[in-house]
């Protein structure tokens, strides 16, 4: 080995190579005989190690590395110490190719081996999503929370236009925000920040903060916006608010019961009398009756109030979901007495496992199938099928029930999670919205439409699994 003179000129060298190191191109014409076929073949054994693991980060992360080591393009030269810079190479063409450039004689390289992969490794791991545009608002680099917040891959935001990741109108506006900016220097978000829409590839408009900064290299503007998801902000805030009006209802609906419960037994204590003194008068009997039954309805009323209005407690576990509605279809067994009415069962991507609480979800399977029966009549079919979905970025399953009844007509679909809103002509209207509260609390959707045959639908979307496991009170959501 032999090392430059202290006061010999700087000699580069420049490579292209493939991804797998072999050379492609040279700065100079090598000797015909002795150019090495790939660059570790130009390297010492003892530095062969570190060069891997530095191109094995390039290819992965697409961050650039330099180093120092013992180089010998030539079988005929004497090998000597040489700074070593390698950087991936965009072409037209989208080869993937690298330019690998060595120097001698220009002093030792203030950054350290790592340094690249260090910084590439705080992009990687950001949680929130970070973007760079050039003037014209076309995407240059983005980190993986963009993938993971959006939708799209990185080779898929590339070289588009940001205005991709914005609802309307903004995003046919933004250009023309952009190109102002650059003509007269007025920022209304850069350096600042501010809470925007922005719309995910599926189409689903979030909640994000965006703050921007400007850079210039080369004489040409660049601008890095942090992006971070408030979904679930602006979701405890609404199930915070929420919890607040549950609250103040449950108060109020728990001291109107209690007042009301003395004066409620005191009527139907009276009516108990009046039915002794009536059993040989039918119609003041049945009157008597209808009265006592009426208490009933109000009592219960208060009551369900009350539960709905309570704090909800979940203990998730991991289930079959099948096995649920299953064991409710049965429980209900009562209601399908002398009635033809089947249960019909589509599970695509096998069984739907999700982390619930098995109690509340039995209370939302039972609502609905209940509901199915109800529409059916005195014969029919109740379907239930699922699939495998997302639901804001992460494994979710999807569960449809469907009836062949007449379906949900005039304002039902848009009523049918109220508090009070029913179609039967018995009931408190309030459980469907139960169903609605229990879902939400479990980070899932529900949704009511008509399917294709005609009948009423019920969709809900569950996530497969819970941010955490174990006993949870959680708050209400909106």
């Amino acid at each position: 080995m032999s090392a430059l003179p202290e006061h010999s000129p700087p000699q580069v060298r420049a490579f292209i190579c493939d991804r797998d190191g072999q050379f492609r191109y040279a700065s100079t014409p090598p000797h015909p005989d002795g150019f090495g076929r790939g660059l570790e073949e130009c390297l010492m054994p003892s530095d062969l190690p570190m060069l891997r693991r530095h191109w094995e980060d390039m290819l992965r992360t697409g961050s650039g590395f330099q180093l120092q080591a013992e180089f010998s393009a030539r079988l005929d030269e004497s090998v000597s110490r040489w700074a070593i810079h390698a950087a991936p190479l965009r072409l037209v063409d989208n080869e993937d190719v690298y330019l690998v450039l060595l120097h001698a004689g220009l002093g030792t390289p203030k950054f350290g081996p790592d340094e690249a992969v260090r910084y590439r490794a705080v992009l990687n791991t950001a949680v929130d999503a970070i973007i760079t545009i050039d003037e014209s608002g076309i995407i240059v680099s983005s980190n993986p929370a963009t993938t993971r917040m959006f939708g799209y891959t990185e080779q898929e935001l590339l070289d588009q236009n940001i205005s991709m990741l914005m609802p309307q109108p903004w995003r046919s506006e933004h250009n023309g925000y952009l190109a102002r900016y650059l003509q007269t220097g007025r920022a209304r978000i850069i350096g600042i920040g501010r809470q925007i829409n922005a719309v995910r590839r599926n189409g689903d408009e979030f909640l994000v903060h965006l703050a921007i900064s400007e850079f210039n290299v080369a004489g040409r503007n660049y601008f890095t916006g942090i992006i971070r998801d408030l979904s679930d902000l602006e979701r405890v805030q609404k199930q915070l608010l929420q919890s607040e009006r549950l609250a103040a209802i449950g108060q109020m609906v728990t001291g109107l019961a209690h007042e009301s419960r003395n004066a409620l037994q005191r009527a139907q204590a009276c009516l108990d009398i009046l039915t002794l003194d009536l059993e040989e008068q039918p119609e003041q009997l049945d009157l008597a009756r209808r009265a006592r039954t009426a208490l009933q309805d109000l009592y219960r009323l208060y009551e369900e109030v009350r539960g709905y209005a309570s704090p909800i407690h979940l203990e998730f576990r991991d289930c079959d979901l099948s096995t649920i509605w299953r064991k409710e279809w049965e429980n209900l067994s009562g209601i399908r007495c002398d009635r033809e009415i089947s249960l019909q069962e589509q599970l695509l991507q096998g069984p739907p496992r999700c982390e619930v609480d098995i109690h509340r979800m039995e209370q939302v399977f039972r609502n609905i199938l209940e509901n199915s029966l109800h529409a059916c009549g005195d014969s029919g079919c109740v379907s239930v099928s699922t699939d495998s979905t997302e639901l804001d970025g992460r494994a979710a399953v999807l569960v449809r029930f469907s009836d062949d009844g007449p379906g949900l007509r005039g304002d039902a679909v848009q009523r049918l999670f109220e508090p009070f809103f029913t179609t039967r002509q018995k009931g408190t209207g309030l459980g469907m919205a139960i169903v609605q509260r229990i879902v939400q609390l479990h980070g899932g959707t529900i949704a009511a439409g008509n399917g294709p045959s005609g009948g009423a639908e019920i969709s809900l979307v569950l996530p497969r699994l819970q941010p955490s496991r174990g006993d949870h009170h959680l708050p209400d959501p909106d």
